[in-house]
C-alpha cells in the first residue's frame, strides 16, 4: 500500500469542489494507493513531462507522481480537465 501525499495547490484546488466530487476524487486516490503497482499509468507530456492523470468521472483529473521505493504518490494538481492541464 501507498502512502498518499498531498502538495499544497491540490489541496486548495480540492477544497474549492464540490463535496460530492472531492469524495469521487478521494475514493479513486484511495483506489490508486491500493493498486499502484498495477494500475496503468497515463504518462503526461510537455510541462507536466514525468508526471501521471489519474481520471475521475468524465471531467476531473488528478496529477500524481509515485515513487515506488519510499512507495508514496503525490498529487500536484486537482481539478476540470479544461484547466487542470
Amino acid at each position: 500500500m501507498y502512502t498518499l501525499k498531498f502538495r499544497a495547490r491540490a489541496t486548495s484546488n480540492l477544497q474549492r469542489l464540490d463535496v460530492t466530487i472531492q469524495a469521487r476524487i478521494l475514493n479513486k486516490l484511495e483506489g490508486l494507493c491500493e493498486n499502484c503497482d498495477t494500475h496503468p499509468h497515463k504518462a503526461l507530456r510537455g510541462p507536466h513531462r514525468g508526471k501521471f492523470r489519474l481520471r475521475v468521472a468524465s471531467a476531473y483529473r488528478a496529477i500524481y507522481t509515485f515513487n515506488r521505493q519510499t512507495r508514496t504518490i503525490v498529487v500536484h494538481e486537482i481539478g476540470h480537465r479544461s484547466s487542470v492541464y
